[in-house]
């Protein structure tokens, strides 16, 4: 009697522990899915910004805008792309504009370069841009940048095993 009460225990603690073990196994490739998932919805937002800007250089003889309010017309605000962090449609403060200093800032793809610096909330976006020194309302190139659920700029490794910064620029 006691033997069958024994043997019916010990099966429930082997299938607990079975279940246990694939639990550990499945979850953590789980979530490394579910945060790639999350950073190509971050770049996918930056591809759609990046049609704003270029559908606004179109639209006023090739030239780019300075901020994200310049172009914010060719963003209709129903088509907003939605936050992955917060699964809200992004707003306006999720666009953040950033002033290059450095001609050659807005290619720097290094992570301890000028663009691997930039912090910010998850899912938002910098639009950043280097202007002309003579006149500061016309944009030479615009560089965006999106940021990881870490509020740090989305990072890529290359074949050589070197990381970057993934950046989308003129």
């Amino acid at each position: 009697m006691y033997k069958k009460g024994l043997v019916r225990l010990l099966n429930v603690f082997i299938v607990l522990a079975v279940l246990f073990l694939v639990y550990m196994i499945v979850y953590p490739n789980y979530r490394s899915i579910q945060r790639g998932n999350k950073i190509a919805d971050v770049k996918s937002n930056m591809y759609f910004l990046r049609m704003a800007i270029e559908n606004y250089a179109a639209f006023n003889f090739g030239k780019y805008p300075p901020t994200y309010r310049q172009f914010k017309m060719y963003v209709n605000d129903k088509n907003l792309p939605s936050n992955p962090y917060t699964l809200v449609q992004m707003t306006d403060d999720e666009i953040i504009n950033h002033i290059y200093n450095d001609p050659i800032a807005y290619e720097d793809d290094s992570p301890d370069g000028e663009n691997g610096k930039l912090r910010g909330e998850p899912g938002a976006i910098y639009y950043a841009t280097y202007r002309s020194l003579g006149d500061s309302t016309f944009v030479i190139h615009y560089t965006l940048i999106g940021m990881d659920e870490a509020g740090e700029p989305i990072l890529f490794i290359d074949p050589g095993q070197k990381k970057h910064v993934f950046l989308l620029n003129d």
